[in-house]
């Protein structure tokens, strides 16, 4: 009896030294995640200011664009592939690989040419998301305070998981949804224990309040996008509806597994390309980049401002499609640069794209329903997301998080569930298992 209690005493002195670094972790990446958030967007500004210093000259400012974010994406793609090639892309497969024991986490190296090069290329306007390099500097800072407290492999686990969880939350403002992230899309490599997931729950939160309350950071994409849509359907008519969503489920199925086969072709090129080719290459996009800042911005950009133009304005059909088209083209091409930067706010702004379009040509389609392409946009943002990554909860819950529409979830549950299933029955795999493998392959040939 006396052995028993003595365990317990033990027990909770281990457990309540796992939460405070999970505090500690979570302090630190929500400073982090601010200045990460306040930096990106300094340096997108900085585009703002060349019709200032050339007014007048339309064609002298675009090449000043292009020109800067060649620069920017060039400079990024140095820093990577001089100092820490494991900075490039998202980095959550990263992280992934580093609590499976697969993959070391350099952070000394990673940490500030994850930060600096993440400023650079999604400053520059690549079609990239500030979440998956929050994830992995999360990550990195969750790693620091492993080391630098002797943690055992098992707590070291559940460290960096706190910091993976707490960059998701600063990046979407969704503690939530980053949560069920860790557990839904790492379960195969995350220690899940009373202790670590209690550590995971208090690094999100904690970081959360950071960077929203402390430093009043705006999240990445707009909360309750639902001010922006008048015509929502009242709750007794979503069930009206659902049809409509398993079309779109269907849909958006396909278009996930191809966003994953098209996203590993394009970095199945960029490999074969030789250091001097992939920089000209990089430069070429960040010219393009640059130029469509001043021509068209709402085609590049991680997505964040477009989401609130596409609930606010409801562009056309042809408009949408545009959008579409491009911003598909560019996501692939600014992942493959090899530069830091995430694909969950392209795809989640990819989604409110199709589901907008879907629902202008459902309207088109039956002209005595009185469709809500709102509440298409919204189920389609997290459809996407299960489509690609298969993790459908965590696109639910994110989703309705972030813009606060909750009174939703039965329909982006039926399209979340529909687009995962199709995916996965056409053969796709999760995006990041496949990033992951593919360092792996890397790291196997020394690359």
């Amino acid at each position: 009896m006396e052995e028993d209690e003595q365990s317990q005493r033990f027990d909770l002195r281990k457990d309540l030294w796992i939460y405070f670094l999970a505090l500690v972790i979570g302090l630190g990446v929500g400073v982090m995640g601010s200045a990460f958030h306040y930096c990106v967007n300094v340096a997108f500004d900085l585009y703002s200011g060349i019709p200032v210093l050339f007014s007048g000259n339309r064609t002298l400012i675009i090449l000043i664009a292009a020109l800067l974010g060649s620069v920017m994406v060039g400079a990024s793609v140095l820093l990577v592939r001089r100092f820490a090639p494991e900075a490039a892309g998202s980095g959550i497969q990263e992280i992934e690989g580093a609590m499976g024991g697969l993959r070391p986490v350099r952070w000394r190296y990673v940490f500030p040419v994850k930060f600096i090069g993440g400023v650079l290329s999604m400053g520059a306007g690549l079609v990239l998301g500030r979440e998956g390099p929050t994830i992995h500097l999360g990550g990195c800072i969750g790693k620091i305070v492993g080391e630098r407290t002797k943690a055992s492999t098992e707590i070291m686990n559940t460290l960096l998981a706190a910091g993976a969880t707490a960059g998701l939350s600063v990046a979407f403002s969704a503690p939530l949804g980053a949560i069920i992230f860790m557990v839904e899309e790492m379960r195969h490599r995350f220690k899940y224990s009373f202790a670590s997931l209690h550590a995971v729950i208090i690094a999100s939160v904690t970081a959360n309040i950071v960077s929203d309350q402390v430093f009043g950071s705006m999240p990445q994409l707009p909360v309750q996008l639902q001010a922006w849509l008048p015509n929502l359907p009242p709750p007794e008519e979503i069930l009206y509806f659902l049809p409509f969503n398993l079309v779109l489920g269907v849909l958006i199925g396909f278009l996930g597994a191809g966003f994953n086969s098209g996203l590993l072709r394009c970095l199945h090129i960029s490999d074969r390309l030789s250091q001097r080719s992939m920089l000209i290459v990089a430069c070429s996009v960040g010219a393009v980049v640059g130029a469509l800042m001043m021509v068209a911005p709402d085609f590049v950009g991680g997505g964040e401002s477009l989401a609130t133009e596409l609930f606010s304005k409801s562009p056309v059909l042809s408009v949408l499609l545009a959008l579409f088209v491009v911003r598909w083209i560019m996501t692939l091409l600014s992942y493959s640069m090899g530069v830091p930067g995430g694909i969950f706010a392209p795809m989640l702004a990819l989604g409110a794209i199709i589901g907008m379009s879907f629902g202008n040509v459902a309207q088109e389609m039956f002209p005595h329903v009185n469709v809500h392409a709102g509440s298409f946009a919204i189920a389609a943002m997290g459809a996407l997301f299960a489509a690609t990554v298969r993790a459908p909860l965590t696109g639910i819950v994110l989703v309705a998080e972030m813009t606060a529409s909750f009174e939703l979830l039965p329909a982006m549950i039926v399209t979340c569930m529909t687009a995962s299933i199709v995916a996965q029955s056409l053969g796709s795999r999760p995006v990041y298992d496949l990033l992951l493998e593919r360092t792996l392959e890397q790291s196997k040939h020394g690359l």
